[in-house]
This record gives structure tokens, C-alpha cells and sequence, in this order.
């Protein structure tokens, strides 16, 4: 073998360790334990045995978990889309050349120095009932006589409520300046040529954005896209710590819906089908992006 591939063996190898040892390993036993039962509660009594998809016939017939479901993909879709949109509205105005600009790319790179935890911990005290600055602010400027109750509110309009479209937005401003990064870097790298080219045949604003920025900009949206939605059908940490997937299972995701089928309720079975899904949910986004990666090498 040539000494220099050798090298990158050995220096891949620890990375592929761990990733094999905390990655894969754990996805494939939790995928295995999915197709048994495990209950611990009933585990010395009845053991573990083979039931095949009993355990995702199980989830789908627990209303419950198809709510989960569709709360995942609603949570993704909006946290995602409202974030990608505001992301390329700054990340092109940080671009450009101003006095201040390094501050302003400062205060908006921010929260992402915040640990999703801590992020949760201190919405959740901004957005608490009896005493939220929030709800003081609005009610000083006379556009509310009560107080929202931001985490605790049932009332819905169809699949949405006020507790998910405030968790919706506390994601997207934690996870903004991610997105933001990865934007304009995408932007820097745009030929400055095709700007000016664009000056000269008139274009305005929105036409060199249609047909210049996005399009220059296509294969950083794709790997974007696919990293988000991904990472967004398995979020966990903001639904379990603000509102624990309340009030009345309205801001509960699939994360936190099996977290508490194995430790709340000790059922591992039902709890690793759940996991199951997410894992299908989030390949469904690979195979998409790796379909479109390969017609964009194609051309």
C-alpha cells in the first residue's frame, strides 16, 4: 500500500472509530431492538422476542404518535423555511461593504454561542405567563389587555398553535446564524462579473437575485437544505426542555415522543420504532439529496 494513503488511513481511522462505536453500532442495535418486544417493565416476565413490525403497527395506531408525526414535518418545514428565508435576506446585507459591518455580523452570529439548553432556559422565562417581559412590553404599548400564555396556550388554528409557533421561532433564532455562515460563504464565492453583467443589462434588485444569487447559490442550498431537514426531523432538545411536547401533545416532535416511550414509559420496543421513522424520515432527505447532487453533475 503507498505510504502516503497509509497516512490517511490512520489519520481517518480514529474519526471512523468513534463514528462506527457511537454512530452506526447504536443505530443499527436500536434498529434490530425495533423488531422485538422490550418492555422493561415486563422484560423478567414475558423476555425479549422477535415480533417483527408489531412495534410499528403499535406507534401508528397510537393517535398520539401520527400527531407527532405531522407536528415533525409541520415544526421542519416552518423552522426551516422561515429561517433559509431570513438567512438569505442577511447574509446579503452583512455582505456588502458598510461601516458597522463587523459589528452587525457580531450581534447576529450571537446565538449561536448559546447552547441550545441554556437558549431553551432562558426563552422559556421570556415567555412564561405571569411574568414576561414580552408580555409587559406589548401591554406598554397598548396592543394586548391580557397575557399571551406562550408555552401553555391549547387553542389552535387547525395543526398550529401559539406554544409551536414559539418554539418555531426560538429554533430558527438559534439555528439562524448557522445558516447565515453557510450563506455567505455561498455568496462570497459568486463571480463579482456576473453582477456587474447583470448592472449592464438593466437588471434590478430582484432580477439579479432570481437569476444570478439563487442560482449561484443552488448547490450550497442543496447541501443546506438537506442538512437542516435532517437534523429538524430529529431535534430534540428545545421541544423537550420548553414545553416537554405540551400542552396536549401540541408542540411534540418524534424526538421527544421517544424519549418518553423509553424513559418515562420504559417501552424500549415501541421507543426504537419510533427512531425507526425518524431514521426513514431522515434517509427519504438523503436519497432526495444525493438524486438531485447527481442530475446537477450530470448537466
Amino acid at each position: 500500500m503507498n505510504r502516503k494513503y497509509l497516512f490517511c488511513y490512520v489519520m481517518v481511522a480514529p474519526a471512523l472509530i468513534l463514528t462506527l462505536l457511537l454512530g452506526i453500532y447504536p443505530m443499527i442495535a436500536s434498529l434490530i431492538l425495533s423488531f422485538r418486544s422490550y418492555d422493561l417493565l415486563r422484560l423478567q416476565e414475558h423476555g425479549s422476542q422477535w415480533v417483527g413490525l408489531q412495534n410499528y403497527y403499535t406507534v401508528f395506531a397510537d393517535e398520539r404518535f401520527v400527531q407527532t408525526v405531522i407536528q415533525t414535518v409541520l415544526f421542519t418545514i416552518l423552522a426551516v423555511g422561515i429561517s433559509v428565508a431570513m438567512g438569505l435576506f442577511l447574509a446579503q446585507i452583512i455582505n456588502l461593504k458598510f461601516r458597522g459591518r463587523a459589528v452587525l455580523r457580531t450581534a447576529i452570529l450571537v446565538p449561536w454561542f448559546v447552547p441550545p439548553v441554556v437558549a431553551s432556559a432562558i426563552w422559556m422565562w421570556l415567555l412564561q405567563t405571569d411574568r414576561s417581559p414580552i408580555n409587559a412590553l406589548l401591554r406598554d404599548w397598548g396592543w394586548i389587555t391580557g397575557d399571551i400564555r406562550f408555552l401553555t396556550d391549547p387553542t389552535t388554528i387547525g395543526p398550529f398553535s401559539i406554544p409551536m409557533m414559539s418554539v418555531v421561532a426560538v429554533r430558527v433564532w438559534n439555528g439562524l446564524p448557522f445558516i447565515i455562515v453557510f450563506l455567505l460563504a455561498g455568496l462570497q464565492s459568486i463571480d463579482r462579473n456576473l453582477y456587474e453583467a447583470a448592472d449592464m443589462d438593466g437588471a434590478n434588485i430582484l432580477q439579479k437575485f432570481r437569476h444570478v444569487t439563487l442560482p449561484m447559490l443552488r448547490p450550497v442550498m442543496l447541501v443546506l437544505l438537506a442538512l437542516l431537514f435532517m437534523t429538524g426531523f430529529g431535534h430534540f432538545e428545545m421541544n423537550y426542555i420548553m414545553t416537554g411536547g405540551g400542552p396536549r401533545n401540541l408542540t411534540n416532535v418524534m424526538a421527544v415522543y421517544t424519549y418518553q416511550q423509553g424513559f418515562q414509559f420504559f417501552k424500549f420496543d415501541q421507543a426504537a420504532a419510533s427512531s425507526g421513522v425518524i431514521l426513514l424520515m431522515t434517509s427519504v432527505v438523503c436519497v432526495i439529496y444525493l438524486r438531485m447532487q447527481a442530475r446537477t453533475n450530470l448537466r
